[in-house]
């Protein structure tokens, strides 16, 4: 079924498409007559005039709109249109107002007619036949559209008035024969009058512009219709009547149909145009489908509301999540900053704070522990070498401050234990007081400070002596030593004034060889441990 609709709308597209034709050019005068000077005023034709004139000009047509009109404006109005139809693919002429017959011919009233009697017809009124001239050069179609059959109590004086009989002007139009190519409409039939009516717009009219709405209807079928919605509406007392010689077919409204506009707007998302179907096509049957269509896309249109909004909310928690992550990377930037500046000032200030260091503690060691100004002890014995002392460092803490004292200690023979941070041991502190004793330090540090490692770095030959054996000294062992030097077999003593035995005469040729004094029993020690001894009496 479905296909079945779908190719019976396409072959009625086809159809529509091939039949209707659209002018290129489409003229229309239209005239409403109401404010007569000389009889009873009309209520409707100016308002006929009217709609009928909006109508036209939707539908294509130039209209020339005119109301009122005298007999010389008439006249004038009718020469205007004639010259713009020359060239028109459709000229219609609309008139609505009062109109009579005399002697079988049809006239149009102006407002200023003034009918005395029958000699005033031929000059007081406009004669249809001089519009049908005014429409005789126009190669396209020609449609005249009289609403004109209205009562009028002129004519009916004019009748009692009558002298002859066969002048006498007498009620409604008489039926013309249309020429070729055109189409003419009566209000009602030959020899009738047409009603007013009590609306707007007269019966004709408004059953007319009723139709004119509908697209796809040939005027031949418009102007049928609107025959019967007339009679329909009057009961029966006013009959239209169409007088039409044309071969082909023409169409008022060109717009499309239902089916056609249909076939346009199905898959159309356009609201506004499917409101519109149902606006211009309230009785199609396919009003159904279209509200269907209707109601599809406002559901579509809802749920894709639905997803912008549900877009929009993760958008702007995304944007939040990217804002709070660059804030906390810009205040880590600043924190990294403002430590790196820090770190920087306190590394530009670190020498000089070390340098004061060294300075104070140098200061201080000088006024708590004053050095012996120029004596020390050089012990070299022939067969081992003393270490030169160690570079002078910077300050140090700590463990690491623990095993330089340490190494120091060892360099100048004071240590022989393990290189370790033990700084409570007992053989460090034997070594520390062994250091302090033999030079000449009036007391011991408690604890490891810089100011004692570098008054051991101070010492560039060995503090402590050697045990023969391998067997530490007894603690006095060592007195007081200033300065002994020992030089291959010379032994030279520069300690004035010194206890013991001399170890240096002069000889002929310089300082003589250094002997032990007889009886004394050196053979267990060395010569510079027997030195030693026999200097301080042991």
């Amino acid at each position: 079924m479905h296909f079945v609709a779908r190719f019976m709308c396409a072959m009625m597209l086809i159809f529509f498409s091939t039949c209707i034709g659209y002018a290129e050019k489409r003229v229309a005068l239209v005239v409403g007559n109401s404010a007569y000077q000389y009889t009873a005023a009309l209520a409707n034709p100016v308002h006929d005039a009217d709609d009928m004139a909006l109508a036209l000009q939707e539908m294509g047509f130039e209209v020339i709109a005119e109301n009122n009109l005298s007999k010389r404006s008439l006249e004038m109005a009718m020469a205007r249109f004639g010259r713009a139809a020359q060239d028109a693919d459709a000229v219609l002429f609309y008139y609505a107002g009062h109109g009579i017959q005399s002697r079988g011919l049809n006239y149009l009233m102006p407002v200023d007619a003034r009918l005395e009697d029958e000699f005033s017809v031929n000059y007081e009124l406009v004669r249809i036949e001089d519009m049908l001239f005014a429409l005789s050069g126009t190669r396209g179609v020609k449609i005249l559209i009289l609403d004109a059959c209205r009562n009028n109590p002129l004519a009916d004086r004019l009748m009692l008035r009558a002298i002859n009989r066969d002048v006498v002007p007498s009620r409604g139009l008489a039926r013309i024969e249309a020429p070729r190519g055109m189409v003419i409409a009566y209000a009602t039939q030959s020899n009738q009058v047409a009603v007013d009516g009590i609306g707007r717009n007269s019966p004709f009219t408004k059953a007319l512009l009723t139709e004119m709405e509908r697209p796809g209807l040939e005027i031949a079928t418009l102007f049928r219709r609107v025959a019967a919605n007339v009679d329909r509406a009057t009961g029966g007392r006013q009959l239209p009547e169409l007088s039409i010689s044309m071969s082909g077919e023409f169409y008022l409204n060109t717009r499309d149909t239902d089916v056609q506009a249909w076939a346009k707007l199905r898959g159309s998302a356009d609201q506004r145009q499917l409101r519109n179907f149902i606006a211009v096509h309230p009785d199609s049957p396919l009003t159904s489908d279209v509200r269907e269509r209707i109601v599809a896309l406002e559901r579509l249109e809802g749920e894709q509301e639905a997803t912008r909004a549900q877009a929009e909310r993760e958008r702007f928690q995304r944007e939040r999540l990217s804002r709070e992550q660059a804030e906390r990377e810009q205040l880590e930037e600043e924190r990294h900053a403002r430590e790196e500046s820090e770190r920087r000032r306190l590394e530009a200030l670190r020498p000089a704070r070390e340098q004061a260091e060294r300075d104070k503690a140098t200061t201080a060691a000088q006024t708590t522990n004053p050095l012996p100004t120029t004596h020390s002890v050089l012990v070299v014995p022939p067969d081992e070498p003393v270490p030169s002392p160690a570079k002078k460092s910077d300050a140090l803490i700590g463990s690491t401050l623990i095993q330089a004292i340490k190494q120091e200690l060892k360099r100048v023979g004071c240590y022989a234990g393990r290189i370790d941070d033990n700084w409570t041991s007992a053989e460090t502190k034997i070594s520390v007081a062994k250091f302090s004793r033999y030079a000449n330090l009036t007391g011991q540090p408690d604890s490891p400070n810089n100011n004692f490692l570098e008054f051991i770095k101070g010492k560039i030959a060995r503090v402590c002596p050697p045990a023969a054996d391998g067997k530490p000294r007894r603690a006095n062992d060592v007195s007081s030593v200033h300065s002994v030097q020992v030089k291959g077999s010379r032994v030279a003593g520069t300690e004035p004034n010194s206890p013991g035995p001399s170890v240096s005469e002069n000889g002929p040729y310089g300082p003589k060889r250094w002997e032990p004094p007889p009886g004394t029993n050196c053979q267990a020690f060395s010569k510079f441990e027997c030195f030693w001894f026999l200097r301080h009496g042991h």
